[in-house]
């Protein structure tokens, strides 16, 4: 006769326990500052970290969204229930609408970034900047593919593409500007877990 499966409520507490004293250690914090991180009292925390009582759901959205990992994760909940090979990820539309979310949020906060940090007339002098940026990339791209392909193109005179070489000094003067406010390493690490996810 099969063995009666482990309760579910069971599996939910200890693998939120293990992720919460995971953290723990990970971060060195002791229980007194991860609770106060989770707005929990000590005696909760530590009867969540003994797997004594399930994380409420106020607790593990607390928890995303303070350390941005979530205490159940699906990985660890499927081995417990035996399902190590089952395809957790989200169905593609749900994937599609995270990446939409993750680059809208990369702009509000570049938004954000500049109203907190740059004046009226800054902020103008921003949008300027990136116009002028932005335009002179796609007139210097547009440049190469034509002469790549052998099409005529560009404004010249005299034998001279004179915006093209404008567009190449705006490029060059502008590039370190324009990139010193690109999250760089959130972008790279979002474009790292999308590959992992569909490899």
């Amino acid at each position: 006769m099969p063995a009666e499966p482990e309760d579910h409520d069971s599996i939910a507490r200890q693998v939120g326990a293990a992720s919460l004293r995971a953290l723990r250690e990970d971060t060195g914090m002791s229980q007194s500052q991860l609770a106060e991180a989770l707005d929990l009292s000590e005696r909760a925390l530590r009867r969540y970290e003994r797997g004594e009582r399930a994380l409420p759901l106020r607790t593990r959205i607390a928890f995303i969204q303070r350390f941005r990992v979530d205490p159940l994760p699906g990985g660890a909940l499927a081995a417990r229930l035996g399902l190590g090979s089952a395809d957790l990820a989200p169905v593609p539309h749900a994937r599609t609408a995270a990446a939409e979310s993750f680059w809208k949020g990369l702009r509000q906060e570049g938004r954000e970034f500049r109203l907190k940090n740059y004046s009226p007339a800054g902020q103008v002098a921003l949008k300027i900047r990136d116009c002028a940026y932005l335009a002179a990339t796609t007139y210097f791209t547009m440049k190469h593919a034509a002469l790549a392909l052998g099409l005529p193109s560009g404004f010249e005179s005299g034998g001279t593409d004179w915006i093209f070489l404008a567009s190449a000094g705006v490029i060059l003067l502008l590039f370190s500007s324009f990139t010193a406010e690109l999250p760089l390493l959130k972008i790279a690490r979002h474009l790292l877990k999308r590959k992992s996810a569909q490899g």
